[in-house]
């Protein structure tokens, strides 16, 4: 779902040369473009002599904690990544050299999946990107819970714990800003009966939670076929249920390309689990609620959507 960005800054190389000169002295930028991004603004450096380009990010005053916690989740990511990753080269929140917090990352070949759509082999790299969270599932985790620059957040030993007090601060979020209590209360009834299903996850692991065509990078081979190259954005990543990061992931790419489900599917592979639909409801009802409610925040009532739309994924 499109929203307004939150920044917009016009960079030069007369502003990218100290930047980068902090990084290393010897590199000489030629070129600054903006490349596509989210709620932020992001840029794409060139050097000369041929060395690889960088990426310079910029980030908001708040949260406070997103340099560090994407500095950080990369780190843990490591070699462990299913596709190459960037690696954050430097964060600085001096605003010594722009008005802004910005950090410097390495350079992904690629454009993201999702300008791919409609295209031949589109349906494959939505089969990579399911084969790719399955992998990404493998990085276990000590607890459940949100991470933020230190870690994660008063980590919780068991999923329900954690989803349930979640459920709860978003229901309240969401009567507050909807001013519907009766369809708070319609979401609430429809929830309670499956809460159980929360307590069927053993362990947690690290979940990107924005696995997306937007942050998935892709390119065609020789032969034209697509293949992903890279996997960047590491904002909203928490520990927990792999589940939840699924159902997230339908969400958002179903929402873009109604044909991604199946081969997104058939690539995460099978899920034992006694009732996997039911649970991609929980989790999907949760996105959606946490979405509303974010676009709501940031003022932003036409992406947002009408409230009552809720209702009816409740009563499926």
């Amino acid at each position: 779902m499109s929203h307004q960005r939150r920044l917009t800054f016009d960079l030069d190389l007369d502003q990218v040369r100290p930047i980068v000169a902090d990084l290393d002295s010897s590199l000489r930028p030629a070129g600054v473009s903006r490349l596509a991004g989210g709620s932020t603004e992001v840029y794409r450096i060139d050097l000369a002599d041929g060395a690889p380009p960088l990426v310079l990010k910029l980030y908001a005053d708040e949260p406070a904690w997103n340099p560090a916690k994407e500095r950080l989740v990369a780190g843990w990511i490591g070699e462990s990544a299913p596709l190459p990753i960037p690696r954050w080269l430097a964060v600085d929140e001096t605003r010594r050299h722009l008005p802004l917090r910005f950090a410097l990352i390495s350079w992904l070949k690629g454009r993201p999946v999702r300008t791919f759509k409609d295209t031949p082999g589109v349906k494959d790299a939505y089969r990579q990107m399911g084969d790719a969270l399955r992998r990404f599932h493998e990085i276990p985790m000590d607890g459940y819970g949100y991470i933020l620059a230190g870690g994660v957040e008063t980590p919780q030993a068991t999923n329900a714990v954690y989803m349930t007090d979640q459920f709860e601060r978003l229901f309240r979020r969401f009567r507050d800003r909807s001013g519907d209590a009766a369809l708070t209360q319609e979401l609430e009834q429809a929830v309670r009966p499956r809460l159980d299903l929360l307590t069927l996850c053993e362990r947690p692991v690290l979940l990107h939670q924005d696995f997306q065509p937007g942050n998935l990078l892709a390119e065609r081979d020789a032969d034209g076929a697509l293949r992903l190259t890279g996997l960047i954005d590491f904002a909203n990543a928490r520990a927990g249920d792999p589940l939840m990061d699924l159902a997230t992931t339908l969400s958002c790419c179903t929402h873009e390309d109604p044909v991604s489900r199946a081969p997104l599917l058939e690539g995460y592979g099978p899920v034992d689990h006694p009732d996997l639909d039911g649970a991609l409801w929980l989790y999907q009802l949760f996105f959606r609620l946490l979405l509303w409610t974010w676009l709501m925040d940031i003022c932003d009532p036409t992406a947002a959507g009408p409230a009552g739309a809720l209702g009816e994924l409740a009563r499926r």
